[in-house]
């Protein structure tokens, strides 16, 4: 019996395209290339991690928080599409939930970033708040505030919080969307739409402070209040551009065509063309704001990205990340053509590593910008990881959620004519 070939599942009549899962012959080529991509970068960090420690885990700490970034964007959209009771986007919703497998991967992974922190190979704060107290004020004063924060325990006990939100809330959701799959119904519908406001609220609240604990304690003197809410932005519109390759790729693989139309992905990038204004107004607001306080504890973030070539990276993030995308999701034919559709949201997949190698590696190479073949391995091996959980995903259930209650609503949908 084939992966094609389920036999706990009947599937209904009427459906445009064969919803079955992918058989596993489809995706053996591209399987076997993305099995040795991972072995090669794998054994390309383990080569760093023995011989440059510090860079390692520098470029480690990007490739990872870049997967994981984009893993929990796709949770958020999984849940939000619970939540707003949405019928265009059930189609879609199975490619969000096949994403999120790859937290439970990442959550492992996870292991040498907490190696790099305790090492002090990473995080300078750890040597800084379990080292004696200064005597100096304001260094003494940060050192009991910082010493509190980051004790080991407090510190492991949130993280573990963390992933148990995320593990929790992912599984939940694709288990009861595959078990639909098999009983239908509305009840499960309506127990997904009654957990998913916690959810999203409890998302929100743990990548804020992941990325306070893990990114913007890179530099632990420095602060920002919306510091967390420009970390989960990127993830929500890197999971966009993300699930829009993958439609294109399955749609050009000859599955899906008529079920996830140009129409759906139509919607998509103009929700991507939303994310893209509401990334650069998080991003201006942080960056005004810190300017015209002017104080130094906030500004140390931008003057250390006013060093050497990184200024001129700090010059260009707003008008590659923001400007570039904007015109080439702006026009309605771009967002209706596969070709430019592909070429937006590469640019976005791109330029969101752009972003997070901008906010990670200067306080490794604070004079200028100095490019690591690591900085090129971790992410390609990280993203290979999200790309095989997300394949694995499709091997298991069936392309679409064949039962839910609104399916009908996402077959045929067109957008209303300008």
């Amino acid at each position: 019996m084939t992966a094609s070939e389920p036999t706990a599942l009947t599937y209904p009549a009427g459906l445009p395209d064969s919803a079955a899962p992918l058989p596993a012959s489809a995706v053996a080529g591209g399987a076997r290339v993305l099995f040795a991509v991972l072995l090669g970068t794998g054994a390309m960090l383990v080569i760093g991690a023995l011989a440059n420690p510090k860079q390692f885990y520098h470029s480690y700490l990007f490739g990872y928080v870049l997967a994981l970034d984009i893993a929990l964007g796709a949770l958020f959209w999984t849940l939000i599409h619970h939540v707003a009771d949405a019928g265009w986007s059930v189609g879609l919703r199975r490619v969000f939930e096949n994403m999120t497998r790859a937290l439970l991967p990442l959550s492992v992974l996870f292991v040498p970033v907490l190696i790099g922190t305790f090492t002090g190979n990473l995080h300078s704060w750890y040597a800084f708040v379990h080292g004696p107290e200064p005597t100096e004020g304001h260094l003494k004063h940060l050192w009991h505030v910082k010493h509190a924060y980051f004790a080991t325990p407090f510190l492991l006990a949130r993280l573990a919080l963390y992933f148990a939100v995320w593990l929790t809330y992912s599984a939940l959701m694709r288990r009861w969307s595959a078990k639909q799959d098999a009983v239908g119904g509305i009840a499960l519908t309506r127990k997904m739409q009654w957990w998913a406001p916690s959810g999203v609220a409890l998302l929100a609240l743990t990548s804020t402070f992941f990325a306070f604990d893990i990114l913007m304690s890179l530099q632990y003197s420095w602060f920002s209040t919306i510091y967390g809410v420009y970390f989960w932005a990127g993830g929500i519109r890197g999971s966009l551009s993300m699930v829009v390759l993958v439609v294109l790729a399955l749609r050009a693989a000859g599955h899906l065509r008529n079920t996830i139309t140009m129409e759906h992905l139509h919607d998509v990038a103009k929700i991507m063309f939303g994310f893209t204004v509401f990334w650069t107004y998080i991003a201006f607001s942080q960056y005004f704001l810190i300017w015209y306080g002017n104080m130094p504890e906030e500004t140390q973030f931008y003057l250390l990205r006013r060093n050497g070539s990184w200024y001129a990276l700090s010059i260009l993030l707003p008008v590659l990340y923001f400007v570039v995308p904007f015109f080439l999701l702006l026009p309605r034919a771009h967002k209706r053509s596969p070709f430019w559709l592909a070429v937006a949201s590469a640019w976005i997949l791109v330029m969101h590593a752009y972003d997070l190698y901008w906010q990670i590696m200067p306080v490794l190479h604070n004079d200028t910008v100095h490019l690591h073949w690591l900085d090129f391995a971790a992410p390609v091996f990280m993203l290979g990881v999200l790309i095989g959980a997300t394949a694995w995903g499709f091997l298991k259930v069936p392309l679409i959620p064949i039962r839910d209650a609104r399916l009908s609503e996402t077959l045929g949908y067109e957008n209303e004519t300008p």
